[in-house]
């Protein structure tokens, strides 16, 4: 709104610049041709002010200053000097016309060339991260129709190239407008029906602000926006409070259809994800005969900051490949007292053994040891490199991440790290943050010698797109795996139904769900590519093919269970499917791997055992699996829900 004001006040002035510039032209032109007959005098007089506007004025200064010394008197004067003025805002004002005329016509060009029924996206915020989504942008302007809606200023040029290349740009502030005068003022914006709406801000405070603006459910104020069905909102935070505050919002219309699809983006869990996904964490242990049990897991992470927590986080989850493996952290970081605080903040006390050097996850919460020690050292000294010495006495690494900030620094730890690494013997990835400097991120990535083992986290300028947050691969998966596990029909030997309610809208489901619910599907889903991995080599390490073993666990004849076509039957009770279950080292070690994920996973988002509670994070079934199976042993059997979903998906191929 404020930029809308200051626009219309420009646009004011030039306009009377221009009818100031013109009547002093006229008032020239009447006393310069005074000794001339009133038609022709009349005109001169025109053609001298129009031709001041078009860059050639009739009367030149020169002539005005001829004709000011021939007739000197005051009133003369002014106008002449007014008019040497004149002579060169009248052509400026002629260019602004000429540009804002260009500026709608090519809009209009822009918007006749597009479908009738183009996509609407709605952008708000115009910031370094929202210029790289839109550098990266190769959606189709015929068919798409992207709006940037911006408090800040942005300058002609840039709105003009903005516009040339399909964009339309609305520089309003609508937090500061009332609720009621929002559809009218976000009318051009089509954000009524838009099919996404990405909340961009870099405050995550903001970003908030701006969600309310949007109606959640029918019992939601009737003056804020109701946004198209199937409406996807992607919010950007980065903040734990904040991000808890969002989940409480949206969580409060859980259980009913909300009216929009809700996503919380970060781009340090973007960069993260991508980086494992590019780079596995057991990348070392590829194509090799280790045991799964003895897939180790010890990440160095150098630098705390938002990027290295995502490092730690995302690695209690992806980390899991056995019930039993190890998973070890090692963080350095100069200021890791303060940072340590902020992180700790968001794990439970019940769940983690938490001293000042060490967080352990307890051995009642989760099988297998997971293990974050922290080392308050400056990356920079000797100590830090005598600490990581000691460490691969112990404990070879199997992974380094360099989250740090200082690219000096950063460059410096990854060609020590690399040195000390080969001395030993070891080839394992090493990732670094290069965030800031392409032409050295361009030349460390051309594999030169000094840093051939080192890799690159992709910086968000590279990650972040239009298409990946409309069109989340990772989301697409997490709904169908939700959509499987709420519709997968398990039944008793005595039962006889077969609906397994497979056509269940899956947004509608998905839109349902509270936040964290989403959350634990995509972790799910993450961690799908770590079972593409695992599960064939859990096969094999039991003596069987993958193919062959789902057809005799959980075929149309199963061991386990008999599949009908569209439910899973039970060969007999609860008790029998357990015992089948423990009889078999491949389907067991696969359910208490599944479980012991699924356990490491709430731990790292702050939960904690106990009777069940969305509100206070409890879950019965944070325990060891020994301990699932005695206390929920109807539980059990949904960690065999990947087995299920590769089966199906086996037989689709087929």
């Amino acid at each position: 709104m404020k930029n809308n004001k200051s626009r219309q006040r420009t646009t004011r002035l030039i306009f009377l610049l221009a009818v100031l510039s013109f009547l002093i032209a006229t008032a020239q032109g009447i006393i310069y041709y005074k000794r001339y007959d009133s038609f022709f005098k009349f005109l001169l007089v025109l053609q001298n002010s129009i031709n001041a506007f078009g860059f050639k004025a009739s009367v030149t200064i020169k002539d005005t200053v001829a004709f000011m010394k021939e007739n000197p008197s005051p009133l003369y004067k002014g106008i002449g000097y007014a008019y040497c003025i004149a002579v060169f805002t009248a052509p400026y004002c002629t260019i602004s016309f000429i540009y804002k005329f260009l500026e709608r016509l090519l809009r209009f060009i822009i918007f006749f060339r597009r479908d009738k029924d183009c996509r609407h996206i709605v952008v708000f915020g115009y910031n370094n991260d929202v210029k790289s989504m839109l550098r990266n942008d190769s959606t189709d302007p015929k068919k798409t129709c992207v709006h940037i809606v911006t408090a800040e200023a942005i300058d002609s040029e840039e709105v003009y190239r903005l516009n040339k290349a399909g964009y339309v740009i609305h520089s309003a502030d609508v937090l500061k407008a009332p609720e009621s005068e929002l559809p009218a003022l976000l009318a051009r914006t089509h954000v009524e029906t838009a099919s996404n709406i990405i909340l961009f801000e870099s405050s995550s405070i903001r970003n908030f602000s701006l969600l309310q603006l949007f109606r959640l459910n029918e019992k939601d104020s009737p003056d804020r926006i109701r946004l198209a069905a199937g409406a996807k909102v992607s919010c950007r935070c980065e903040e734990e409070g904040i991000g808890r505050l969002i989940a409480e919002y949206y969580n409060s219309a859980a259980g009913t259809d909300a009216f929009f699809d809700l996503e919380l983006v970060g781009l340090p869990e973007m960069q993260i994800h991508k980086m494992y996904s590019d780079h596995p964490l057991h990348t070392v242990y590829k194509d090799t005969d280790v045991p799964l049990r003895d897939w180790t897991v010890h990440l160095l992470v150098a630098g705390f900051g938002q990027l290295g927590q995502q490092a730690v986080l995302q690695a209690m989850n992806l980390g899991v490949v056995h019930e039993n493996n190890r998973i070890i952290i090692d963080v350095f970081d100069s200021s890791i007292k303060a940072k340590k605080a902020v992180f700790l903040n968001q794990l439970s006390h019940d769940t983690f053994d938490i001293t000042d050097s060490r967080v352990t996850l307890r051995s009642n919460a989760a099988d297998g040891l997971l293990e974050i020690n922290f080392h308050e050292l400056n990356i920079a000294h000797l100590s830090f490199y005598d600490t990581v010495r000691e460490k691969l006495d112990s404990e070879p690494y199997t992974y380094a991440v360099i989250a740090l900030e200082n690219i000096d620094l950063a460059v410096n730890c990854a060609m020590q790290l690399e040195e000390l690494f080969s001395e030993r013997g070891l080839k394992l990835p090493i990732l670094m943050r290069m965030d800031t400097d392409r032409r050295l991120a361009g030349y460390i990535s051309a594999e030169n010698s000094s840093l051939a083992d080192v890799d690159l986290i992709d910086d968000r300028s590279i990650v972040i797109t239009l298409d990946m947050i409309i069109n989340r691969e990772i989301d697409r998966r997490a709904k169908e795996y939700n959509h499987f596990y709420n519709n997968i029909a398990l039944i008793t030997a005595d039962e006889t139904g077969t609906s397994d309610n497979s056509d269940a809208d899956p947004e509608q489901e998905w839109n349902r769900l509270r936040l964290f619910r989403r959350s634990s599907s995509k972790a799910a889903a993450y961690h799908d590519e770590v079972k593409d991995i695992v599960i064939p080599k859990l096969a094999a390490e039991n003596g069987a093919e993958l193919s062959d073993k789902l057809v005799e666990l959980i075929g149309r004849d199963g061991s386990l269970m008999r599949y009908t076509g569209t439910a899973w039957q039970m060969r007999g009770s609860e008790e029998k499917l357990l015992e089948d279950l423990k009889k078999d080292s491949f389907a067991y070690e696969l359910a208490a791997l599944e479980h012991r994920r699924w356990c490491c996973y709430m731990a790292s988002i702050g939960w904690r055992f106990g009777e069940r509670s969305d509100k206070f994070r409890k879950n019965p079934c944070i325990v060891t699996q020994q301990k699932l199976m005695e206390t929920k042993p109807e539980m059990c059997k949904y960690d065999l829900m990947s087995l299920m979903a590769r089966y199906k998906k086996m037989n689709v191929q087929k």
